[in-house]
């Protein structure tokens, strides 16, 4: 008798999905609810404030907290979140993270209010105004009372409650009604709604309530008595008082308990008509529709019948409930003790008789005593006609008779009857039967088998087969002319009447989601799948959950009575209303936020990113409240396949995108028609890919290149002008040669040498003769033959020097001598020189310095070395440059020597080819009395071997 008054006690409630710590909420404490703008449920909880899109949840908290249990959830203008705590400071949320109000001081929490862009808070003895823009204070309004109690907030007003009623129109003076001194004493702690039009006032400790209206407060009394309002919510244009004892609903002057086992804090429709309710400690109640009623049942029930005005109820413990109709109440039908799953069952209204399977296969009589038992397990039972069941067990599949009247199966039934049988079965077919269904337009029945799919006629036995492969099948479900067949392998079939089979595929081009059993009542297939009960209209065509399940909630039938759908789950018998069945909303598909390499950006703010800036990060939430689901999403790029991310992924990131311009698709998965957010940016090509820059450098490149060519052409011309210089060079080279060899060998030094023979001839001094004419001749050879090198040894230079100076010795008297001195070191058999460099130095020193002078004539040339240089010095005691060039002057006005002109292009010559030049360097001696000594030429040439 407990059981079942606590049962129809509970039968008011409407069904309602838990959400609590399990589920991810953050407390199971939670204070108040709001919805914003998007459509996210927030949560003020007793860990902080948490946001929720219909899987997860995100908690905002901070360490400048005083402390983080809070409620007065509310949202601006700039889409930020606020909420105060029971400390009375306020907090807001703001680009993802929490933040607190720069107020002065705390009253203790008392409710704010946001009117546009104003947020009006309750001080010391004032209202402070502030500005939602700058968050600045802006206004105080002072006030003489010290204790305000209770505050409101309209459209346009924000009202509150101390001594009087204060009304405050900003930026207008405050306004101020009276109160009664009644009023003052009955609310103390009042709380304030509107309703029609109305404010209405209640009192967390009081059973009346005011009502206000045009400065006239009317005092009325609940007709029902409590404890403690925890809270008051206008929804439905009714007021719902929130207790620790559950809910009360006031209509038409008439009071509802809800879930007087909860200690409610707030209740809270949302915009897709969903209730929440907030519970001090059990967390979150959902409720998709307050008309769905719930009836709480103990054991499990786990099979539905429809029977005599009620729905048969089997249970898994071996006990059989009925619900009645009328009034929801619950009645015990039968009871055993065995402790078996009842798992099918069956009421014969006409017979008043109830067929069920437990441990064994029992008929109940209209005094619900069991009538007849068979020791064998009946899986299935379907109605034939008012005289024959067919049933599916375990070894055998047939028949049964449950009447006298006559049938046309029969024949079939008396020629396979089993006999003797209190059962009145008859065998058909001998294999473990699984279910059976019958198909009155062909009068067939058929059997699902271990052998395979059987069906039985007046023709006898036969197998239907799908594409000449035996069908294996777990449940047979009759619509019509055709019966439904469902697989081993979780794939739907139908059979018409002419036996054909085909397969049913709308269910897997539309429901993604396996399932593994399916009920057909009146026009609708119910599937069964892991994630929740989906109708399938075979009139319409088209299909909904109509029951989403969680974790702790399974489903095991489904049955329509006089429109009224019913569900046998694990928690009890959900009822909803057949054709004011409520559908969940939609998912929606929200774009919480957009980062580029990290940082937060506005969408619009997209359109002109760097060629750097190219990792981007989309983080998003599917919004929806249908328990247990859980949406992929679907994105793809520009003019790309659709590309599918996990259903617990909730950002998208794009890495090191190359520049362009990009259109960016974002839907749900799902197997109807879904809107499409579409993001739309452009990664600028770096400045060095612009066009004006690439022209630019191509202007360069082709400047560089013109420049590069031009220089190689000069560098070609000036390879072959140094060719050209060089074959010139050798030119003058050999012209300076030649002149140094007829220098050497000119007609007058010829007559000066044969002279000087001849009068050593004539002298008779034979041996003298011969000597000098051996020294010309060699001299004249050397000459020759150096004039075919370039470079020739030192030790030749000087044996050349020798010669000349012996031959041109002959021509002076004994007042001619000459000097040639080699200092330690010099290796004059290796280190080479010009060929015939020296040599018209020393012509120049005996013809224009020493050959005028008077008295002792003197020649000296030294060799010495001088780190990598040769230094020679040819010093005579002549009569020094200018005073021969002024006997030349007299004697050749024309003339220039050989000296100034041969020698020195020769010199220049040379040098072009050396790295470190021959230096040559004239030194004219002079006496105190300025009268010339000579001449000194010092020579330095770079050391080569």
């Amino acid at each position: 008798m407990l059981l079942l008054f606590s049962q129809f006690t509970f039968g008011q409630n409407p069904y309602y999905y838990s959400i609590d710590r399990t589920n991810g909420l953050p407390s199971n404490s939670v204070y108040d609810i709001f919805q914003d703008s998007k459509g996210f449920m927030w949560f003020a909880t007793g860990k902080g404030l948490c946001r929720y899109d219909g899987s997860v949840f995100k908690t905002f908290t901070s360490d400048i907290q005083t402390s983080k249990s809070g409620s007065c959830i509310n949202e601006d203008s700039f889409g930020r979140i606020w909420y105060i705590n029971f400390d009375g400071y306020l907090y807001y949320v703001e680009n993802g993270e929490l933040k607190n109000l720069p107020q002065k001081e705390s009253v203790g929490y008392i409710k704010f209010g946001i009117i546009e862009d104003k947020l009006f808070l309750i001080q010391t003895k004032s209202v402070a105004v502030y500005d939602l823009k700058t968050l600045q204070l802006v206004y105080t309004y002072h006030l003489k009372d010290e204790y305000i109690r209770a505050t409101y907030t309209s459209n346009s007003k924000f009202y509150f409650v101390g001594e009087h009623i204060y009304e405050i129109d900003y930026p207008n003076k405050i306004k101020t009604y009276p109160l009664t001194e009644d009023f003052r004493k009955t609310l103390e702690v009042p709380i304030i709604q509107e309703l029609n039009n109305e404010f209405f006032v209640v009192s967390k400790f009081s059973n009346y309530y005011y009502t206000y209206k045009e400065n006239q407060l009317s005092k009325k009394k609940f007709n029902s008595s409590f404890d403690f309002i925890q809270n008051l919510a206008i929804i439905d244009n009714a007021p719902w008082l929130c207790t620790p004892n559950g809910i009360i609903k006031y209509e038409n002057e008439k009071a509802t308990t809800y879930f007087s086992d909860f200690n409610v804090s707030y209740i809270f429709k949302d915009k897709q008509q969903n209730y929440w309710i907030s519970t001090v400690n059990s967390g979150l109640l959902f409720i998709q529709d307050f008309k769905n009623n719930f009836i709480p049942l103990s054991p499990k029930p786990t099979v539905f019948s429809s029977y005599d005005n009620q729905l048969l109820i089997g249970t898994e413990n071996d006990l059989i409930f009925g619900l009645q109709l009328n009034d929801l109440s619950v009645n015990t039908v039968y009871k055993n003790n065995s402790n078996h799953p009842i798992n099918q069952i069956i009421g014969n209204e006409k017979e008043k008789n109830i067929y069920f399977t437990s441990s064994k296969f029992k008929i109940l009589n209209n005094q619900n005593i069991v009538s007849n038992e068979k020791s064998f397990a009946v899986k299935d039972i379907k109605k034939i006609d008012d005289t024959y069941y067919s049933f599916a067990a375990s070894g055998i599949c047939g028949l049964f008779k449950v009447s006298d009247k006559k049938s046309k199966w029969d024949s079939l039934h008396n020629k396979n009857l089993n006999a003797p049988s209190n059962f009145n079965e008859s065998a058909l077919i001998k294999s473990n039967g699984k279910s059976t269904a019958f198909n009155p337009e062909n009068n067939c029945i058929y059997y699902a088998t271990n052998m395979g799919l059987k069906f039985v006629n007046s023709n006898g036995v036969n197998e239907i087969k799908f594409q000449n492969k035996t069908l294996y099948v777990t449940n047979l479900q009759s619509y019509k002319n055709t019966v439904y067949a469902l697989s081993t392998s979780e794939e739907l079939y139908k059979i018409d009447s002419k036996n054909t089979v085909t397969k049913v595929s709308i269910f897997e081009k539309h429901l993604k989601e396996r399932f593994t059993k399916f009920k057909i009542q009146e026009n609708s297939i119910f599937i069964f799948t892991t994630n929740g009960i989906i109708e399938y209209n075979l009139i319409k065509n088209n299909y909904r959950k109509i029951l989403p399940l969680t974790s702790d909630l399974e489903v095991t039938d489904v049955a329509i009575v006089k429109d009224q759908i019913y569900f046998a789950t694990s928690k009890g018998i959900i009822v909803k209303n057949k054709f004011k069945n409520k559908e969940f909303t939609k998912p929606e598909l929200i774009i919480n936020e957009i980062k580029v390499n990290g940082i937060l950006y506005k969408e619009n703010n997209l359109s002109e990113l760097e060629y750097n800036q190219n990792d981007i990060t989309v983080n998003f939430s599917v919004l929806s409240f249908i328990p247990n689901e859980k949406k992929s999403v679907l994105y793809k790029i520009n003019d790309g396949n659709w590309n599918r991310l996990d259903a617990d992924n909730k950002n998208l990131i794009l890495s090191s995108l190359s520049p362009g311009d990009y259109n960016l698709f974002l839907k749900i998965d799902a197997n109807y028609e879904t809107k499409i957010k579409q993001i739309d940016f452009k990664i600028n090509k770096p400045f060095w890919l612009n066009t004006f820059f690439l022209i630019y450098m191509s202007l360069i490149i082709i400047a560089l290149l013109y420049t590069f060519y031009k220089y190689q052409i000069q560098k070609i011309e000036k390879k072959n002008q140094l060719l050209l210089d060089k074959v010139n060079l050798e030119k003058n080279l050999n012209q300076s040669k030649l002149k140094a060899i007829k220098s050497q060998m000119n007609p007058h030094f010829f007559y000066n040498a044969l002279n000087t023979i001849q009068s050593y001839i004539l002298s008779n001094d034979k041996k003298q003769a011969v000597s000098y004419l051996s020294k010309f001749s060699t001299l004249t050879r050397t000459i020759l033959e150096m004039s075919e090198k370039e470079n020739i040894t030192l030790s030749e230079e000087i044996k050349t020097l020798g010669l000349y100076l012996d031959i041109e010795k002959a021509r002076f008297d004994e007042d001619f001598s000459y000097e040639i001195n080699i200092a330690y070191g010099i290796d004059i058999e290796n280190i080479k020189i010009p060929s015939m460099l020296l040599q018209p130095y020393v012509e120049n020193a005996v013809k224009h310095g020493l050959l005028h002078k008077k008295g002792e004539k003197k020649l000296t040339i030294d060799f010495e070395r001088i780190f990598d240089s040769l230094k020679i010095t040819i010093d005579d005691n002549g009569i020094g440059r200018q005073k021969s060039a002024e006997l030349n002057a007299i004697k050749n006005k024309d003339h220039l020597s050989f000296a100034t002109e041969a020698m020195q292009n020769r010199i220049a010559l040379l040098n072009q080819y050396k790295q470190k030049n021959i230096a040559i360097n004239f030194d004219d001696k002079f006496n105190k009395n300025e009268q010339s000594l000579g001449t000194k030429v010092i020579i330095e040439i770079p050391i080569t071997y």
